[in-house]
């Protein structure tokens, strides 16, 4: 199909999601209507071709039995009534007809790309011939996918779109020039872009910072965004302006038009009028808009220090109240004894305790040494991790740790719901992209976690090389007590061609090693070695988890690129001390 054989550019409809809610006011799923209220999924086709639109969208974007929480055969019957009620829409017109397809809540132990397969073979019966993928947040599938659609039909037309916020990242933390070269580079999608979640706006912005020669680009905006009224997500009617900015965007080159949430037929006739008046020119809108000069990037405080000894990074947690003094205390003691940053965790075990960010920051201003803190994807989004990325970049933080984070305590989760929404080896990929795109020239140096405990180990080296391919440049490990665990740190160092620190946790009495063996995960203590600080007093338990973590130390010196040494019970002095016999004792 030439889809630009008598003009210069193909317009796709708007939604019908949002317009059916707001029309007959249901909060009902529209995809539902394809068995209840045909006739009005029916005519609010045929409104969209009356308006201009050169190609309508089935109503089957949330057609699958997890969106639907529906059973199969309901499932297939929707998808099937939904492609004949758009054909019959289209009868005696020009008009294309897409197969649409929605992202599928992914369910854990779910064969998600079963589930598509079935769908798009559903649709492939039907006779259709023109498939859109719309509102993914990864292209990986969408190229399974497209192949496998190829295989079967080889004419087939497919397009494929990507949900992105203003700032150009999907919810899964990719980039959408990233996004839009891979897909490109696969010669098996015949045109990709960008849809939903944004408005006409910012995607013009967007769209100005991406290569579009020789590409069939698609951009469909949500009209605007969107208030509550009385519960109910209400999108204004914006469609002389909403025509205004997609001319703009015709006229910057881009060919495969459309609305997403919240246009209406309204917006698409709009659309088509001003087209028809307008001469087309391709132009930059946003000319007038300044490019950033790329800068020679900045060497890494922490790799600077590689450079010359093995560093000593300490990890100080942070208080469950306001009371951090002894913080700035113990930075100030840890940095004259000889430790290189500080490291602060991220409400470790699941317990809340005063932001990693912000004391990182604080102790970086305050006590002038380099600091790096834990970020997990336990509690915050996407928008949640760039903000806090954003500010401490601005305070001069450079390097931060990426963990999934411990689970909830089950007792909790009634009241307590962790986010999730990315694991640390996702994230890491994000905060890379991130340092392409906006922190080039001073990107954070990204760290990760090695479980040295783990107990199929081979995995956890397998999940480290993701990590690495990710961005991950520097592991910390889980603190080390047995010989398993020292092996297994001396096969990761000679494994992994990025630097490693070992974890080293003092024990410091009796109780301590018992709650640690029996309460902390991923970490197993000998009985022979608690049993070492029974009965003892304070200052020899102390000595002995000194003694332990130098045997420790002794035997992985000539194999890691430096420690990581983690405060137990709030007991400075013991850091200090060992901090000292690291540097003081020939190894």
């Amino acid at each position: 199909m030439n889809f630009f054989e008598e003009k210069d550019y193909f317009l796709f409809d708007g939604a019908i999601g949002t317009y059916y809610s707001s029309k007959f006011n249901k909060n009902t799923a529209c995809e539902l209507a394809n068995l209840f209220d045909r006739d009005s999924i029916y005519n609010i086709h045929k409104e969209y071709i009356e308006a201009g639109a050169d190609a309508i969208k089935t109503n089957t974007f949330g057609a699958n039995r997890f969106s639907l929480a529906c059973d199969q055969q309901e499932a297939d019957k929707i998808i099937k009534m939904g492609w004949e009620i758009a054909k019959r829409a289209a009868e005696g017109t020009t008009t294309a007809v897409f197969a649409d397809i929605g992202p599928i809540p992914v369910t854990e132990g779910f064969e998600v790309f079963e589930e598509y397969k079935r769908i798009v073979d559903i649709f492939l019966e039907c006779g259709a011939e023109k498939f859109l993928f719309e509102t993914f947040a990864s292209y990986d599938i969408l190229l399974e996918l497209s192949a496998y659609i190829r295989l079967k039909l080889p004419k087939a037309v497919i397009f494929t779109s990507f949900a992105v916020y203003p700032d150009g990242y999907t919810k899964e933390g990719l980039f959408y020039i990233d996004i839009i070269n891979k897909v490109s580079a696969s010669g098996l999608v015949d045109a990709y872009g960008l849809n939903c979640i944004s408005g006409p706006a910012h995607m013009l912005r967007l769209i100005n910072d991406l290569n579009i020669e020789g590409r069939n680009i698609i951009i469909m905006p949500n009209s605007g965004y969107p208030s509550t009224e009385r519960g109910r997500t209400v999108y204004i009617d914006n469609s002389e302006y909403f025509a205004e900015k997609i001319l703009d965007l015709k006229k910057f080159g881009v060919k495969i038009l459309g609305g997403c949430c919240g246009t209406t037929p309204r917006h698409i006739a709009a659309t088509t009028k001003l087209f028809s008046e307008s001469t087309t020119c391709c132009e930059n809108p946003n000319e007038s808009g300044s490019s950033s000069e790329r800068i020679a990037p900045k060497q890494n405080i922490l790799f600077q220090l590689l450079e010359s000894k093995k560093p000593i990074l300490v990890e100080i947690d942070p208080p469950f109240d306001t009371k951090w003094e002894y913080m700035l205390k113990d930075t100030f003691l840890l940095k004259q004894a000889g430790a290189d940053m500080i490291t602060i965790a991220d409400s470790p075990l699941a317990k809340a305790r005063a932001d990693s960010s912000i004391l990182a920051a604080k102790l970086y201003r305050e006590a002038g040494i380099p600091t790096m803190p834990h970020i997990t994807c336990r509690d915050k989004n996407l928008l949640g991790i760039k903000a806090m990325l954003l500010g401490l970049h601005i305070e001069g933080i450079r390097n931060v740790l990426t963990i999934t984070g411990d689970s909830i305590a089950h007792t909790e989760r009634e009241n307590i719901k962790g986010v999730f929404s990315i694991n640390s080896s996702k994230l890491a990929g994000y905060i890379s992209s991130l340092n392409s795109n906006v922190f080039y020239g001073e990107e954070f140096k990204i760290g990760g976690a090695l479980n040295i405990n783990a107990a199929n180990f081979e995995a956890e080296l397998k999940r480290a090389f993701t990590k690495i391919q990710n961005g991950i440049g520097y592991f910390l490990t889980q603190a080390v007590y047995t010989d398993t665990g020292i092996n297994n740190l001396i096969k990761a160092a000679k494994t992994l061609n990025v630097p490693i620190f070992a974890g080293i946790m003092p024990l410091v009495g009796y109780k301590n090693a018992q709650f640690i063996n029996n309460e902390v995960p991923g970490i197993e203590i000998e009985q022979e070695i608690i049993e070492m600080f029974k009965d003892k007093s304070r200052e020899e338990s102390e000595r002995i988890g000194i003694n332990l973590s130098l045997n420790s130390i002794n035997k992985l010196y000539n194999y890691v690129a430096g420690f990581y040494l983690m405060t137990p019970l709030r007991r400075t002095h013991v850091i200090c001390e060992l901090i000292k016999e690291i540097r003081n004792k020939s190894i």
